[in-house]
């Protein structure tokens, strides 16, 4: 431990939950804390959050980090080198079962520490240093092929997000959506004895998404409007961070409050295709950044005239079908790449699970 001098700087060390390491915070001045003392972090220590090591929050010191400070909530610990191998331990900090054994009992568990004690008192599978080795090498390339599996995907992720920005900006055919949008709500009134499938729409065009069924008698919506395949659904709430979406057969019948309101798509106009893939396009999210009405960013709504009066690229039919399906492949293979990520992300875990079960 360091004592805090009120004229020093003092490099701050945090910790991500859910075994993703450390993370550098600003430096403060000694007299902008009220702890008198704090760790200093060196290369190859073990530092925990008392509040949050049941859900992860531990993790060993890499270089990067090795002179910065943490204070007397995040404990730090050295490993001896003779007993364990830093490697073995670095992955076994990320393992979740450790994260459970670790979590405080009964109720509050949120406002409930781990204490210095009860890590060290926690039983850890912990085999001679060769094994650790041994163990932490297999580790290591298996981790790494998952790191770059997840970093290629990402790539590919903005590759096609710039494919899709390179064929909507030039557009020279520039339309307000009330050309091909006509407002369609379909409302029904909520019944107290009657359950309901309730939807929402996630934020940057990443679409419709299925809420849990609610009863009529636990909602305050007299009425809900229901949705139809086809239409143009988008939040009045969110509508600025891009939460809009063509609905999907999946979608069918499925209820949404009024501040959501749907529209049918004019097929003389605009094909559904095309704007199912619009409705994804950062280039219209950015436009309705500033269409919000009311005081604070998160108070802002988008309201139907608004959203309508909004000018997008709006080219011939034969050509906005052209674009819809070379954005359609485009999407496909991305979508497919996102289900192995989700795949591949399992096997973290799983490798982690046969790791210290001997089975590796």
């Amino acid at each position: 431990m360091t004592d805090v001098q009120p004229g020093g700087t003092y490099p701050i060390t945090g910790i991500y939950s859910f075994g993703r390491g450390l993370i550098k915070r600003p430096a403060i001045q000694g007299n902008e804390t009220a702890y008198q003392r704090m760790a200093r972090l060196r290369t190859g220590q073990i530092v925990m959050s008392k509040l949050n090591a049941w859900e992860g929050a531990l993790a060993v010191v890499d270089e990067p980090f090795s002179d910065t400070y943490v204070s007397p909530e995040y404990p730090v610990f050295s490993i001896d080198s003779e007993k364990a191998h830093v490697g073995y331990i670095e992955h076994l900090l990320k393992w979740p079962e450790l994260w459970n054994r670790l979590t405080p009992r009964g109720s509050m568990v949120r406002r409930k520490r781990t204490t210095p004690s009860t890590l060290l008192a926690t039983e850890v599978p912990l085999p001679d240093l060769a094994e650790q080795r041994r163990v932490a090498d297999k580790l290591n390339a298996a981790m790494s092929r998952i790191t770059q599996f997840a970093t290629l995907r990402e790539y590919s992720s903005q590759l096609a997000d710039q494919y899709m920005d390179s064929l909507f900006r030039p557009i020279e055919d520039q339309l307000p959506l009330s050309v091909a949008l006509r407002p369609s709500s379909d409302f029904v009134d909520v019944e107290p004895d009657d359950n309901y499938q309730t939807a929402g729409i996630l934020n940057r065009g990443r679409g419709l998404f299925h809420r849990p069924v609610i009863s009529g008698s636990d909602t305050k919506y007299p009425r809900y409007n229901r949705l139809h395949t086809g239409q143009f659904v988008y939040s009045k709430l969110f509508g600025w961070e891009g939460s809009l979406a063509v609905v999907p057969s999946e979608f069918e019948g499925i209820h949404v409050s009024h501040e959501f309101p749907t529209f049918d798509i004019d097929p003389s106009v605009a094909d559904v295709e095309y704007l199912t893939h619009l409705a994804r396009w950062s280039g219209l999210h950015d436009a309705l950044k500033d269409k919000g009405t009311g005081m604070g960013s998160r108070r802002q709504r988008v309201n139907v005239d608004r959203l309508l009066a909004t000018t997008v690229p709006l080219p011939s039919l034969p050509e906005q079908r052209r674009i819809a399906r070379q954005l359609t492949v485009v999407r496909r293979t991305t979508e497919a790449g996102a289900e192995q990520t989700a795949q591949v992300a399992v096997l973290r875990p799983a490798l982690l699970n046969a790791a210290f079960s001997g089975q590796l």
